[in-house]
């Protein structure tokens, strides 16, 4: 038997073993010591095997268990919906549990508001006197729905604030002076702590928050990546995890492993209570003696309460699995987008948040109404060509010439720029940039409009302030270029 055991084993993966096989293996026991005993014995579960050797009657029930796995591991996705609440958050409780959560959610972005407008205050008072008597004000108004607890006291103000508002009352401005930057502190510190609190609780919007806790976390993380880089988590995700490395693939494998194995149990703890309850119920047994019918409750509530405990725990371990999975958008998105065929590199959040918002759209929808599609790579930008001319009329079209003379030395050169105005309009405020090449130096103080200095700024490409041309007219700017002393080696 044992080795018909492992043949069979070894077709299970580490995440079904441990996620599901053990539980299922945990509740078959639990389930033969606290449901077999409330039925008949003519319909006991166990008498089609009594008749059975010892040896194939653990065979026979280990196959039961194996099925049950695999028909749990494969509803994975189904009894993970359940937990989060798809199915039923339209249904009464499920619209009272998602009206309750909203609440909470509600009151936690009033309380962060508060506090960012408490950190206003603050940044406002170090320009100018933190010991203003508006400031104080202004402050303890919005950290009072901050420190707000519901006790039959009313509202209960924390020990450091209340020595602040104590210390001005007594005009000890010295002594606040000297409290402020530790209370700057921790507010700030509450703030961070809070905030992120609030986003690993609950996703962006309001409209996404689901009726469960455990549907809350698992859509703040799953809604990360479009939050953060425009990126589509559904649709992107099973390409990400072609291209995440196997060690960092492992490690999401092993805590998604955990956070499945909490639910199961939850679940099976829930169908077990309810499966005794039943029981009872049809075969009321546990009535003939009241010892009996508090035992029989007993299991149940414990039953239950076990359910909710890993459930609970259940929670803890989306968290963790959130957080790899946010990583691992964070450190191989890069690396999917040059699997993918495309050779963007995006300077900006914003560019890049364009970029796989597209992405996204193409792996949802297909082509766009319009054909138009996003090329795998950005167009070659044209080299820069000097000199270049410019000027603030958006009429004017100016002429640009150059040439280079030889200057008094074999290492100087004189530059000749000449701008024409094309147009009948004066072109106001002529700029020109040129650029010399690498072995050559401007020649300080050279550049002039005949006999006139020009102003110049900005280093190889250096600009030139022309000035204004009249139509028709042109401008010869001239300046002088040594060449750099060569290092002998």
């Amino acid at each position: 038997m044992t080795s018909i055991l492992s043949s069979i084993s070894g077709y299970f993966s580490k995440s079904l073993i441990l996620g599901t096989f053990l539980p299922v293996v945990i509740f078959t026991v639990l389930a033969l010591l606290l449901f077999v005993p409330y039925l008949p014995p003519d319909i006991a579960i166990s008498s089609p095997l009594e008749g059975w050797e010892k040896e194939w009657r653990v065979i026979g029930i280990s196959f039961v268990v194996i099925v049950v796995s695999g028909l749990i591991y494969n509803l994975n996705i189904p009894i993970l919906r359940l937990f989060e609440g798809y199915p039923w958050r339209t249904s009464l409780i499920g619209s009272w549990l998602r009206r309750r959560e909203r609440a909470k959610f509600d009151s936690a972005q009033l309380r962060l508001d508060a506090m960012r407008a408490a950190l206003r205050a603050m940044e406002a008072a170090l320009k100018s006197n933190p010991a203003n008597t508006m400031f104080i004000s202004e402050v303890m108004e919005n950290w009072r729905g901050l420190v707000r607890q519901r006790s039959g006291d009313g509202v209960t103000k924390s020990k450091w604030l209340e020595a602040w508002r104590k210390s001005f009352e007594r005009g000890q401005t010295d002594e606040i002076t000297t409290q402020w930057q530790p209370i700057n502190q921790e507010l700030r510190s509450e703030f961070s702590a809070y905030r992120l609190q609030l986003k690993q609780a609950y996703p962006d919007k309001r409209a996404l928050i689901l009726p469960t806790r455990l549907g809350n976390v698992i859509r703040s993380f799953e809604y990360y990546s479009d939050r953060e880089y425009g990126i589509d988590s559904n649709q992107i995700w099973p390409r990400l995890a072609a291209v995440i490395p196997e060690d960092y693939a492992i490690s999401i494998d092993d805590t998604k492993t955990t956070f499945d194995f909490m639910m199961n149990c939850s679940l099976l703890s829930m169908v077990l209570s309810f499966c005794v309850l039943i029981a009872g119920l049809v075969y009321p047994a546990p009535f003939v003696s009241f010892a009996i019918a508090i035992w029989w409750l007993l299991k149940i509530v414990s039953l239950v309460a076990l359910s909710y405990f890993f459930y609970r725990l259940s929670i803890n371990r989306a968290h963790a699995w959130g957080l790899l999975v946010k990583s691992a958008f964070d450190l191989f998105r890069w690396d999917l987008l040059k699997k993918l065929g495309y050779a963007q590199t995006p300077k900006q959040r914003k560019d890049e948040r364009a970029l796989w918002n597209e992405i996204s759209r193409q792996a949802v929808f297909g082509d766009r109404f319009d054909k138009k599609s996003l090329a795998y790579s950005d167009p070659a930008s044209a080299p820069e060509v000097y000199p270049t001319v410019r000027n603030s009329s958006a009429r004017a079209r100016l002429e640009v010439t150059r040439g280079v003379r030889a200057g008094s030395n074999d290492d100087s050169l004189v530059v000749y720029v000449r701008v024409k105005n094309a147009d009948s309009a004066i072109a106001n405020a002529v700029t020109v940039w040129d650029r010399l090449s690498d072995d050559l130096d401007f020649e300080w103080d050279s550049a002039r409009l005949g006999a006139q200095a020009v102003q110049m700024s900005g280093i190889n490409p250096y600009r030139f302030h022309i000035g204004d041309l009249v139509p028709d007219g042109e401008a010869i700017l001239t300046y002088g270029a040594i060449r750099k002393e060569r290092k002998e080696h």
